[in-house]
């Protein structure tokens, strides 16, 4: 069995009350590796950047989430990070999610403090995702985008880190079956593409077992 690498809890309680502490650290983290790109097939896919946007609430770290609306493209009605697709403008993919971020939830780019990037993913709608990890103040005056976005969530960090508040569970689309991540806080459930990314974001800082992107022929 593989050795758990997972900070104790009593490290973690501390991180999360800690903004320049968390800040550091995170970017310690991510600076120090490669990121990696997760694609589970060869296909024509189109590039796309999201926010993995940290804020302190009552002194407390928190990460906020997007309930996009039934009026969207793509994952209609599901919890997701800031962000969408490169637009041919965009000179890179920062740019993408910084522009973004503005236009779904009204982040200035000037108020977001970019601390690294986790890894990129392939979605099964073959958009390849690439996370960005950024801070920003609160409160915040945020002006959210009422045809793509239905409401906010602001979850706190040490509640995404509670192993009793995840789950795998296997999905099947066509002939594919995916591992997929769920997260569950109140009345939302974070699954789908950010289940995945949030789980991958958790394991690289925080050392946590839950880097699994299984996608297993039928």
């Amino acid at each position: 069995m593989k050795k758990n690498t997972a900070k104790p809890p009593e490290f973690y309680h501390k991180l999360c009350y800690s903004e320049n502490e968390l800040k550091r650290f995170i970017k310690d983290k991510l600076s120090a590796r490669k990121p990696r790109t997760y694609a589970y097939k060869k296909v024509q896919s189109t590039e796309a950047a999201v926010l993995v946007p940290i804020f302190f609430k009552k002194g407390q770290a928190h990460i906020l989430f997007t309930r996009r609306t039934e009026l969207v493209e793509h994952h209609k009605g599901q919890v997701s990070f800031p962000g969408g697709k490169r637009d041919k403008t965009d000179k890179d993919l920062l740019t993408t999610v910084l522009r973004e971020s503005e236009e779904e939830v009204g982040l200035q780019p000037e108020d977001v403090t970019i601390v690294g990037q986790t890894d990129i993913f392939l979605t099964n709608t073959h958009y390849l995702v690439t996370p960005y990890v950024g801070f920003f103040p609160f409160p915040y005056n945020f002006k959210i985008s009422t045809d793509e976005i239905s409401h906010l969530i602001e979850v706190p960090l040490l509640h995404l880190l509670q192993d009793n508040h995840f789950e795998i569970k296997p999905w099947q689309r066509g002939n594919e079956t995916w591992m997929v991540h769920y997260y569950y806080y109140k009345d939302e459930t974070i699954w789908g593409v950010t289940g995945f990314l949030l789980s991958n974001f958790l394991t690289i800082v925080f050392g946590l077992e839950r880097n699994i992107f299984e996608v297993l022929p039928r």
